[in-house]
């Protein structure tokens, strides 16, 4: 009997520490799970939010190259003075800028040195970044301060050929902002157009006064000016000629 008490004990036992194993199994498997979502609501969701940031910045700087190839025919071309575009805000902001960077422009020569530039600025902002077109490029600028140069405006130093081109584009529009999830039709308007030639000339140099530094310190390095002395930048030849164009516009939206 008593042999028979010890394997009723035994057996007892083995069942109950099968179940203890089972309960233990299920509450390490079931705290898994639960941490594996927490991890990946707090990281994936994350990880995707910051990706469609991402994809509307991408977005918003092709909306605005397309927006800038039809704008500048205005610039390129005497015979267009309008063009037309549309621009997705998606809870975006538009805005215009009458000041904006301001380049000047010096000749070595006798003929007048051209007029300091406005170039004005339209604007759009999503997040933390803002892209801007002015004188017929993109700027994107971060929060930060930093910027880069997106489409670079046509400013172009070839001592090779003896020319140096400059023509800009000055947007002239009242200080306004507009916020909107909805699409935005946008008009440019040429009110005048300028152009310098001089010949002859040896040194042309262009002074920017922006507060996109590190764009335009790029985009005139990748234009063929010496940046050596930045925000002074030269053109030098034996015998450049300069051709200055700037087209002032009004941009309505």
């Amino acid at each position: 009997m008593k042999r028979n008490r010890t394997s009723e004990t035994s057996a007892g036992r083995a069942k109950n520490d099968r179940a203890v194993s089972d309960v233990l199994a299920f509450t390490l498997v079931f705290a898994t799970i639960i941490g594996s979502v927490m991890l990946l609501s707090m990281t994936g969701f994350q990880a995707m939010a910051d990706y469609s940031d991402n994809e509307q910045l991408r977005n918003s700087e092709r909306a605005m190259e397309a927006l800038t190839e039809n704008f500048n025919d205005v610039m390129r071309y005497d015979g267009i003075d309008k063009r037309r575009g549309e621009l997705s805000l998606q809870e975006g902001t538009l805005s215009t800028e009458p000041g904006g960077t301001e380049l000047n422009i010096s000749l070595d020569t006798d003929s007048a040195d051209a007029s300091p530039v406005n170039l004005g600025e339209l604007a759009y902002t999503t997040g933390s970044d803002t892209i801007v077109y002015e004188g017929g490029g993109i700027v994107r600028s971060a929060e930060n301060g930093g910027s880069v140069v997106l489409k670079r405006p046509q400013l172009t130093c070839d001592p090779t050929n003896e020319t140096a081109m400059i023509t800009l584009t000055s947007v002239e529009a009242d200080n306004r902002s507009i916020q909107s999830s909805g699409t935005r039709e946008l008009t440019m308007t040429e009110s005048t157009r300028s152009t310098q030639i001089a010949n002859n000339v040896t040194d042309v140099s262009i002074n920017a006064d922006t507060d996109y530094d590190n764009a335009w310190n790029t985009t005139l390095e990748r234009s063929g000016w010496n940046t050596d002395s930045y925000p002074d930048a030269t053109c030098s030849g034996t015998n450049l000629r300069v051709v200055i164009t700037v087209v002032e516009a009004d941009i309505e939206y």
